[in-house]
């Protein structure tokens, strides 16, 4: 059995230091040692890889699956859902879900995401200063629970955005905590992670028994997992749609919640590559509101979200563990043993992105795409748990740019420098102070809003 290179370690703890910095410390790892190695924290070895060929291979084989530990954690806090699941049962849940997210339901969706982005360019004002983070924040969570239940959360948003938050650091700490404990020793949570799943949990069940009791449909994603069936008439359980729904709370507004923070600093401090998107967005839509039927058209607009989402990849990170003893390239990993993925790292590669640190949306024009390694970009994973939702967030992502940009300049404070974090999702974390100010023709645009709202 042929094991790769060691990366260089301390005797005792192995290379728990250099998670102080985990971004560099991937980043470091294939120029130094080769695209397949090993490293340890204390005595639990894991390999890493950033090969795209060899990636592909582990996230689309079922004899690759998430970590126990991975597992174990997201279903302690977001219950039975397709983030914890594998196999049979995971597939099972996951072709329930695929009709929440059919063109048709998406092309609805589409003016939800619209009408909220006017409405928070609405609530701004010409030259205060708001943090675009809790801003996006706020958007993205009104999105996804208009979405969900058909309904604003305006009056509980904050508490729910603060759930959410807690939960986020909670997997994270307690993710920690499990590198060093054995599998089998139970998770109790204490104080306000608990609370945090609690306040969710109740929330969510309280609207399904709700939900059930009612005869009348809904035209909203919640009413069709309540009502989807496999073919062979298999419905999910009550404890399986709160699961479901809580997965989609959390992957479906920090996520793309962070990718828009992002997208609004590189726009900010690119302002050749704003002009570009508002020329774009202004020949396409005029006066009016951007719709899914302009996308086609909004070529630019595209290739910006997708080079920011390249840049910082929110889902930065993944793991995955053999079943049994496999090979990997000229390597083999035992049974067992995680196998770490660094999407942020991989996107970085000077092998696969000319420029890797550059902001570059034209490396996406279509002519360029094939310069771009089939594998080498991977913002929404790959295989059986690509992120299911990963066409709704495009479309949100194009939209709410092609809102803002030509109805309002964000503009960033002089010494203003992002600090990041990659925790569970990779994001800001000192905030993103911005300065408001509407653009003309709002007037006219507020009207054709008020069709949406």
């Amino acid at each position: 059995m042929k094991r790769p290179p060691v990366v260089k370690s301390s005797f005792l703890v192995g290379n728990l230091p250099d998670f102080r910095d985990s971004l560099s410390f991937f980043s470091s790892l294939a120029p130094r040692y080769g695209e397949v190695c090993a490293f340890h924290v204390f005595r639990q070895w894991r390999y890493y890889v950033q090969n795209p060929d060899l990636i592909c291979q582990i996230l689309t084989s079922n004899k690759w699956v998430r970590t126990p530990i991975s597992r174990k954690l997201l279903g302690s806090f977001l219950g039975e859902s397709v983030f914890s699941q594998e196999g049979a049962l995971h597939l099972s849940q996951r072709r329930l879900m695929q009709p929440s997210f059919h063109r048709e339901r998406l092309a609805q969706y589409a003016q939800t995401m619209v009408a909220q982005a006017v409405r928070t360019i609405e609530s701004w004002q010409t030259g205060e200063q708001r943090d675009m983070v809790d801003e996006m924040m706020r958007l993205t969570l009104e999105i996804v629970s208009q979405v969900l239940f058909g309904t604003s959360t305006s009056a509980e948003a904050k508490q729910i955005g603060e759930a959410l938050l807690t939960i986020q650091h909670g997997i994270q700490n307690d993710y920690k905590l499990n590198m060093f404990m054995p599998l089998w020793m139970p998770v109790i949570r204490f104080g306000k992670a608990r609370r945090a799943v609690q306040t969710l949990q109740k929330t969510t069940e309280r609207i399904i028994a709700a939900r059930r009791a009612e005869r009348c449909e809904h035209d909203d994603l919640l009413d069709t997992l309540l009502r989807t069936h496999d073919e062979d008439g298999t419905q999910l359980t009550d404890a399986q749609v709160c699961g479901q729904v809580l997965a989609l709370l959390f992957a479906g507004h920090e996520t793309t919640a962070n990718a828009l923070a992002w997208s609004l600093y590189l726009l900010a401090t690119h302002p050749h590559v704003l002009a570009k998107l508002r020329a774009e967005v202004e020949e396409v839509c005029g006066a009016r509101l951007p719709s899914i039927a302009d996308l086609p058209r909004l070529k630019y607009t595209e290739m910006v979200f997708k080079e920011v989402l390249r840049l910082h990849p929110p889902a930065w990170y993944a793991e995955r563990t053999p079943l049994e003893d496999l090979s990997l390239g000229e390597y083999t990993v035992p049974r067992g043993v995680p196998v770490s993925i660094c999407v942020y790292a991989l996107h970085r590669d000077p092998r696969f992105f000319e420029q890797p640190e550059a902001f570059l949306p034209e490396r996406f024009a279509p002519e360029n795409l094939s310069r771009i390694h089939r594998y080498a970009y991977l913002p929404f994973g790959l295989g059986a748990h690509q992120c299911i939702g990963n066409h709704f967030a495009m479309i949100e992502g194009q939209l709410v740019l092609a809102t803002f940009a030509t109805r309002v300049d964000l503009s960033l404070l002089g010494d203003y420098v992002p600090r990041v974090h990659a925790l569970i999702t990779y994001g800001i974390s000192n905030g993103l102070p911005m300065t408001i100010s509407h653009r003309q023709a709002v007037a006219t645009r507020t009207v054709a809003a008020d069709a949406l709202h």
